[in-house]
């Protein structure tokens, strides 16, 4: 048996490959960006020709990095964007760019399509999807209407997961439970695509990637081509990974009834595990197979999160990148420090998050981004500020709704960017009055693609035995002194969203 695992995160605004022993530790790892299209006010798209050869040579620069010996490398798993919609032709190949899952394209015309022919509370109950415009339902139903000539060549609707495993060399289209359910199309109570959902848009299930239940399940083998692109050798098993999130979550350990996983990131999210498949009294929490686990997750997110603070840095932060630059830092760093010389509350200013959309506990596609409480005495570290309360302001109603739900959160796993932070994670803690855990690793979306094919090669027994590579490293306990203070800026949040709710939004 060799020493090796290699993880892949097709994320949203770029690409990560991590190596990983067999013990779970980060032998190394390689980044890169690539691009999103933005071709009208809310829509957001990806090209097939930007985002494979980053995949590719993130995988072959990883592995130079680490020097391993690549033949000590014995499976690989994909960890892919949710919500994103490919349609391809009878070769396999795009027939237009990939709509992306920040697309707001299918808000009103694509949710009128559907609640036009079924009722809000089916769609829910079947799907456990809140309906709403982020899940590909409603994009879908716009491309019918819309791009009727390219809906009619399509020959397989798939997801990230199905079409890059094709692409690395899987034999036939395959997806798992988590990626699947993001469609909005999939009855999870039975773990199959949904005849009736599927027969209201007009599309056969033939046209749809097998749904794998089983963790890690080899679906296919690295050939030569794809070897000489990645650098992993001939014959590397490809095993079923799962929708990011959910990878986040294996790779953070949450396999078992109440464990609750933030996922601060491109996409944020709170996920609690559930053994039950529960609804949302209100509907708003997203309800959706654990992958492989054989239980559920109970969820909420938002479209923008930590991808929120990237805005920031890319839109106000040009001193900051050139500074960064010249002392070989990252920016980030500049803007965190100075963010701790603000006060709790940002000096009255208030960021609402809402770059695309409002999903979570709001459910608003109309929601927009907005600072307010600004005056002439408004310095940026304030407005930077507000903008990392304001992301954890909006998770904390995520939080706030799932306790109203009747789920039962003791601690938090934080995952993704923001782990990285020790005034994000205490602020967190602070705000959602709960400890927050680091892991040993933040790169969970690349470890949880790793431990599925641990799973499904046989490197582990089961799933609860690849998890156990997950270890808490450090906890960030809430600071009661300073409850009330993120209280108080949090009423203003609110305040903030229901004064413009139904005027500007």
């Amino acid at each position: 048996m060799g020493k090796y695992l290699v993880g892949l995160d097709g994320g949203t605004t770029g690409c990560k490959t991590c190596i990983f022993d067999l013990e779970g530790n980060l032998i190394d790892s390689d980044y890169r960006e690539y691009p999103c299209y933005y071709p009208h006010p809310g829509w957001v798209e990806q090209t097939a020709e930007d985002l494979l050869p980053d995949l590719f040579d993130s995988i072959k620069t990883a592995i130079y990095k680490s020097k391993i010996n690549p033949n000590e490398i014995v499976g690989f798993g994909f960890s892919s964007q949710g919500s994103v919609i490919g349609l391809l032709d009878e070769k396999g190949d795009t027939l237009r760019p990939f709509v992306g899952w920040q697309d707001m394209r299918g808000n009103p015309e694509g949710l009128d399509f559907w609640l036009d022919r079924i009722p809000r509370e089916e769609i829910y109950r079947v799907t456990g999807d809140p309906f709403g415009a982020t899940f590909s339902s409603s994009k879908l139903a716009w491309l019918k209407l819309h791009e009727p000539e390219i809906w009619e060549k399509t020959a397989i609707f798939s997801t990230h997961q199905d079409f890059f495993l094709k692409k690395f060399g899987a034999e036939g289209y395959f997806t798992d439970f988590s990626s699947a359910s993001r469609e909005g199309m999939m009855d999870i109570d039975n773990n199959c695509w949904s005849k009736k959902m599927h027969d209201i848009l007009g599309i056969p299930i033939e046209k749809r990637a097998v749904i794998v239940a089983e963790p890690g399940k080899i679906v296919g083998r690295i050939g030569r081509e794809v070897s000489d692109k990645t650098g992993l050798p001939v014959g590397t098993p490809i095993s079923i990974g799962a929708h990011d999130q959910n990878c986040s979550t294996f790779g953070a350990g949450a396999v078992s009834d109440g464990t609750a996983v933030l996922v601060m990131g491109t996409f944020g999210s709170c996920f609690v595990v559930s053994d039950k498949s529960i609804r949302d009294p209100k509907g708003r929490l997203v309800v959706k197979g654990n992958h492989g686990c054989g239980n559920y997750t109970i969820e909420g997110f938002s479209n923008t999160a930590a991808s929120s603070y990237r805005w920031y840095r890319d839109t106000l932060s040009d001193l900051e990148k050139l500074q960064a630059k010249e002392k070989h830092v990252d920016p980030y760093d500049l803007m965190n420090e100075q963010i701790k010389k603000v006060p709790i509350g940002a000096n009255g200013v208030v960021f609402l998050p809402y770059l695309q959309g409002a999903a979570g506990a709001k459910l608003n596609a109309n929601a927009r981004g907005t600072f307010t409480g600004m005056t002439l005495g408004t310095a940026k570290s304030d407005m930077a500020r507000a903008v990392m309360e304001g992301i954890c302001y909006e998770m904390n109603d995520i939080i706030q709704a799932e306790l109203a739900a009747g789920i039962k959160i003791s601690g938090i796993r934080l995952t993704g960017g923001a782990a990285k932070s020790p005034i994000w994670c205490q602020m967190m803690a602070d705000i959602y009055k709960q400890p927050i855990h680091i892991l040993q690793t933040s790169e969970t979306g690349c470890l949880g693609a790793a431990l599925y094919a641990g799973v499904g090669i046989g490197v582990y027994k089961n799933v609860r035995e690849a998890a156990s590579t997950a270890r808490i490293e450090k906890t960030y306990e809430p600071n009661e002194s300073n409850f009330d203070a993120y209280d108080e800026a949090y009423v203003r949040f609110v305040a903030a969203y229901d004064a413009l709710d139904g005027r500007f939004f």
